[in-house]
């Protein structure tokens, strides 16, 4: 059991000082003690009002005091002394917790607090019942002042305003290559870095969805004037949505000094090729030195005479000192560039390639793509539609336009387009569209069959092959279908001479191995050009039907006829009822039914 005499030794430093207000009250038959600091403009923190009201709920009696504002206390006191002050505040009431709190209180009236709730929560705004004091408020601690609704509703605003000042990076224009073709204005600007939400909301406002992902393409770069790096437009859209956002968010982690730092790199252009090399310059910006207050070669020669005495030179001998031109030579042998940013050269720290360009290097949470889903109509009404169509409608020829010079690029550019392609099918259920293209492309690569599946081609063939094989000819202003074809070449290169018999290197006199120069094949592919059999006009072409999926009933005579011949089993036709199952018995008999009005194979 504490007494009055113990609780007052615990803060009676404080309590002469009147560095802080002390809180005295008892429980049973003992007493407690505890400080309390007022906020610099005399009010409580809401931490300390409940503190003091659980105080008060315990102890209707206590007492807050303090030595400076309250008589019977002193700083000139003994622990007797100031014993018998507090005690004496206590018989008497006076300071009580509930005056110390109206007298330190700054919360407006209820009914204020309500209509000012009510206004908040009105304009979609959160609402705080302590007025908001620059430099005194931590949105991440919560202090009882908000409730847990408003105090989420601030967050979701604050994480808002922060994805806003992200997106400041850098855009991309979306656009949609039938779009642009036919010559319509449009596409949208996409702020980097992005959601997948975000990038499916731009997708869709150009017509892009899963079920044309190979229109995709970015027709647009633009820069902010908080990070002014400029790239050509072909760097861009070499790259990736994944890998675009990769570069956006490592852009906005960076300081103001980096920022500079990164703009100015990318001017030198050591790695500005491409956005892999963009991406592992943000990550690398070690590796450089910048002088932002040098901007020409005299400056650059002060800089470094003045400021980093390169050269010891007596003051007198700095009047005739040729600056420019010691400048100018340092900035050769640096091979720096002057920038908008200012002077910049190239270290010779380690660059490490933190990016090899691989999908997987991409962390997850940095990767967007995907195609939206387009909408679907409803079920019912597109079920009814579907009853009165034929099941195989083909689609329009939609050819990839190729919008590179030369063949590397056009390479790439196709690649990308059949990256999408897949990603498309794969992620949109579009197996129907592609099984039956690789139905009719069985002597296709896999790669191949998803491009001509891809821009709605049913039966291809080259330009010649149409005219010299089918007479057909290609309609005019018709677009050709792309597809790869090999390309490989030859290259002479020296290899280590085989012994024929053993298969191992020849040593010569000088104990290394025998060199040999020989012929290498590397394989390689192009982009070559068909057409489709919709885009051709001449000679019917025979076959090519939808009976040659379906077939006729004479085919399917022809087809018993062959079974009949060549099976070891009985055949017969018969009328069957039950359900629809296959069996075998091993005693001898096949039995295939297909329902009550199929035939039985026995």
């Amino acid at each position: 059991m504490a007494t009055l005499r113990d609780a007052v030794r615990d803060y009676q430093d404080e309590l002469r000082a009147g560095i802080a207000w002390v809180a005295f009250w008892r429980e049973g038959r003992s007493w407690n003690s505890d400080y309390i600091y007022l906020e610099t403009d005399d009010t409580l923190t809401p931490e300390d009002r409940g503190r003091l009201q659980e105080i008060q709920a315990k102890d209707p009696a206590a007492v807050v005091l303090n030595g400076y504002y309250c008589g019977y206390l002193g700083e000139d006191m003994n622990l007797a002394e100031l014993t018998a002050g507090v005690r004496r505040h206590y018989e008497n009431s006076y300071n009580s917790i509930a005056d110390f709190i109206e007298a330190h209180d700054d919360r407006l009236p209820p009914e204020v607090i309500g209509e000012a709730r009510e206004a908040a929560h009105a304009a979609g705004l959160p609402f705080s019942e302590k007025p908001y004091r620059d430099g005194d408020f931590d949105p991440y601690v919560f202090d009882g002042s908000m409730s847990i609704d408003d105090y989420d509703l601030m967050h979701r605003m604050m994480n808002e305003e922060r994805r806003k000042q992200m997106s400041e990076t850098f855009s991309i224009l979306i656009d949609s290559r039938s779009r642009f073709e036919t010559g319509q204005p449009g596409g949208v600007w996409l702020s980097m870095p992005t959601t997948t939400e975000q990038l499916h909301e731009a997708m869709k406002s150009v017509g892009i969805t899963a079920d044309n992902p190979q229109d995709f393409f970015i027709n647009g770069f633009a820069n902010t004037e908080q990070y002014p790096f400029d790239v050509p437009l072909p760097v861009i859209q070499r790259s990736t949505i994944d890998e675009l956002n990769y570069l956006g968010n490592l852009l906005v982690m960076q300081g103001d000094e980096d920022r500079d730092k990164f703009t100015a790199a990318v001017t030198l252009g050591e790695y500005a090729g491409s956005v892999k090399d963009l991406i592992n310059l943000a990550q690398n910006l070690d590796c450089y030195w910048i002088y932002p207050a040098v901007r020409t070669e005299a400056d650059y020669g002060y800089y470094l005479i003045d400021e980093l005495d390169e050269l010891e030179l007596p003051e007198e001998a700095k009047k005739y000192f040729k600056y420019e031109e010691y400048g100018h030579d340092a900035v050769r042998k640096d091979k720096g560039q002057f920038t908008e940013q200012g002077y910049i050269y190239n270290n010779g720290n380690t660059f490490s390639q933190w990016y090899n360009g691989r999908e997987s290097d991409i962390p997850q949470e940095y990767r967007a793509m995907s195609f939206p889903e387009p909408e679907r109509p409803d079920p019912e009404k597109s079920d009814f539609e579907a009853a009165a169509e034929p099941i195989f409608e083909p689609r329009p020829v939609e050819p990839i336009i190729l919008t590179a010079n030369n063949s590397a690029d056009k390479m790439k550019e196709i690649t990308d387009r059949l990256e999408h392609g897949i990603m498309g099918v794969f992620e949109s259920g579009k197996y129907t569209d592609y099984l039956q293209t690789l139905s009719k492309f069985h002597n296709y690569s896999f790669n191949n069959t998803m491009l001509i599946a891809m821009q709605g081609g049913t039966f291809v063939k080259g330009f010649q092959q149409w005219k010299k094989e089918f007479d057909r000819h290609v309609k005019p202003n018709e677009k050709s279908i792309k597809i790869l074809a090999p390309s490989p070449y030859k290259i002479r290169q020296e290899v280590e001479k085989k012994d024929p018999q053993t298969g191992r290197a020849v040593i010569g006199k000088d104990g290394k191995p025998v060199m040999e120069t020989k012929e290498i094949q590397i394989p390689a592919y192009k982009v070559v050009s068909v057409f489709d059999v919709s885009q051709t006009e001449g000679k019917e072409i025979p076959g090519i039907t939808d009976n040659e999926l379906t077939g006729d009933v004479e085919q399917y005579r022809d087809f018993f006829n062959a079974l009949e011949r060549t099976s070891p089993f009985a055949m017969g036709f018969e009328a069957l009822g039950g359900t629809v199952m296959p069996a075998f018995d091993r005693a001898g008999r096949v039995f295939h039914r297909f329902g009550s009005d199929c035939g039985h194979l026995q």
